[in-house]
């Protein structure tokens, strides 16, 4: 809880800085972005505290719901050619965000009750990779690649660490490497950002564009950074600033203390999050545990491998950093579930503990009343 209050904190610091003189000249109000990601901020604390009080147990049978709203909704931006976005007044939500939270709910019931099946590759490997096919492909034709590869390897993360064999996996990449080049390929956009990515000097000023002044950014910053707002590749050098490479901006005016400290405080997430998963006694809740931790770790490193240099361009958001409110309330919606499961956890480790110290005073005064006899 402290990490993620101390990475929101950071986060409306950030966009601050890095979204004001973009707000001014754009909405004429340079307090535009802020008083949004306050907002989101916000928000994402009360949907932290719901999913913290919710009963998840109950979760676990009515996954299928989620999973069936998730579907329907991609289904409906492919039809209706929408993109990737649902607005529900000045609030737009990520579908993908959603589908990538209920597939984490259905991974983990379905992992948890059909453990027996999984080491069955028709009854255990293939209806899960159905679920992950359908999904994927429904992103990928909004077209969405990124989103789509960061619920697929959730999801085959989650089946990794259940009992289903290695060798599956290896299958699943035969057929998985050949089919993401194939869409690479024929994709000139996406190919554009493979080949600016690895030789980003060839277009300096195209599609290597970002990864250079992302570079440039970082490298600016040295040790201890230029200090707060004082970063000059806010000023209309760096695309997307205050979004995908925020964590450029933090490195710019923070240095490389800054960005270690952001390192350390999802480091301490992820620590927590083995800490929840090894001491919960349901398998649900482990599998749950896991693909909740996952998907925030994932993306939290996806973006900063993108930063430096280590990833091409993908279009993700960093973790309560970023600014957007989508991301914010599907994470913060994790973190309360994580927090709700290691609660539950710590109250029945306390019933546990009380019963065997009830136990073992009766059996002491069992045996003394036996020696007295």
């Amino acid at each position: 809880f402290y990490a993620v209050v101390g990475l929101m904190a950071i986060g409306v610091i950030m966009v601050y800085s890095s979204s004001a003189f973009f707000a001014e000249k754009f909405r004429q109000d340079h307090l535009f972005y802020l008083k949004r990601q306050l907002l989101w901020v916000f928000s994402g604390i009360v949907v932290m505290l719901l999913a913290y009080k919710l009963p998840y147990e109950k979760l676990q049978k009515r996954s299928w719901i989620f999973m069936g709203i998730s579907f329907l909704l991609l289904l409906f931006l492919m039809v209706t050619r929408s993109g990737r976005w649902i607005g529900v007044g000045f609030f737009h939500i990520q579908v993908t965000d959603i589908a990538r939270l209920s597939i984490i709910l259905f991974f983990a019931d379905s992992l948890s009750r059909k453990e027996e099946y999984l080491s069955s590759f028709t009854q255990g490997f293939i209806p899960h990779l159905f679920y992950i096919m359908l999904f994927g492909g429904l992103i990928v034709l909004q077209p969405d690649f990124s989103s789509a590869f960061m619920l697929s390897t959730i999801a085959v993360a989650m089946m990794f660490i259940s009992p289903i064999p290695v060798k599956f996996f290896m299958s699943l990449s035969v057929i998985f490497i050949p089919l993401a080049v194939v869409i690479i390929k024929f994709s000139s956009y996406k190919l554009a950002r493979i080949t600016g990515f690895l030789n980003p000097e060839s277009d300096a000023l195209g599609k290597g564009y970002q990864i250079i002044q992302s570079l440039v950014s970082l490298g600016a910053g040295g040790l201890t950074g230029l200090g707060f707002a004082q970063s000059n590749q806010k000023l209309f050098f760096l695309p997307e600033a205050h979004t995908d490479f925020i964590f450029s901006i933090i490195g710019e005016e923070w240095g490389l203390l800054g960005t270690g400290f952001i390192l350390f405080l999802f480091a301490m997430l992820a620590y927590r999050g083995v800490v929840i998963i090894k001491k919960v006694p349901d398998k649900y809740s482990k599998y749950l545990a896991f693909g909740l931790t996952a998907n925030i770790i994932f993306y939290a490193l996806i973006n900063m491998m993108v930063a430096v240099h280590l990833a091409p361009p993908t279009g993700l958001p960093l973790p309560f950093i970023s600014y957007g409110g989508s991301s914010m309330i599907t994470c913060s919606i994790a973190v309360g579930l994580l927090l709700n499961i290691s609660s539950r956890a710590h109250s029945r480790t306390q019933v546990s503990n009380y019963q065997f110290a009830q136990r073992a005073v009766r059996n002491f005064n069992n045996r003394k009343l036996r020696y007295i006899q």
